[in-house]
């Protein structure tokens, strides 16, 4: 278990990597508290995902696209956050629990309606895959796979 959770916080640094690569210019310095957050969204994606490594492919690529979806949640969540304590110059007062709905909707979106999402459901599938195979969960083999 340990080794899968490593696994996990590995991979979310990677996926930290793409996402700075994506919204790097756009996400300014609140883009950081999801860059930090990222190994725990990897952990928190591998721990949905863990039953899911023996399921036959059609339901393994289901779940990998839930997951790209919960840890885009998760990321844009720790993104607004920082976003919001980090308030406007000069002290102005905006809701903070708008920004945060602001963020992880402009994630979700990002994700979605940008066209990333062709790219990076595959690559979440291959990743659960990879994760999964280095700590020794495989899948079933023959036909069904």
């Amino acid at each position: 278990m340990k080794r899968y959770a490593l696994l996990c916080a590995v991979s979310g640094m990677g996926w930290a990597v793409i996402a700075y690569f994506i919204a790097g210019r756009l996400g300014g310095a609140a883009l950081w508290g999801g860059l930090v957050t990222a190994p725990l969204v990897g952990v928190i994606a591998g721990w949905v995902y863990r039953p899911v490594h023996r399921w036959r492919w059609p339901g393994r690529l289901a779940m990998s696209l839930l997951t790209l979806y919960l840890s885009a949640l998760l990321f844009g969540l720790a993104w607004g956050i920082t976003d919001a304590l980090q308030g406007l110059p000069g002290g102005a007062s905006r809701s903070s629990i708008g920004v945060v709905y602001q963020t992880i909707f402009a994630t979700l979106y990002g994700v979605t309606a940008t066209g990333f999402v062709v790219f990076l459901w595959p690559l979440a599938h291959l990743n659960h895959w990879l994760v999964g195979h280095l700590a020794g969960h495989h899948a079933p083999a023959g036909p069904t796979e």
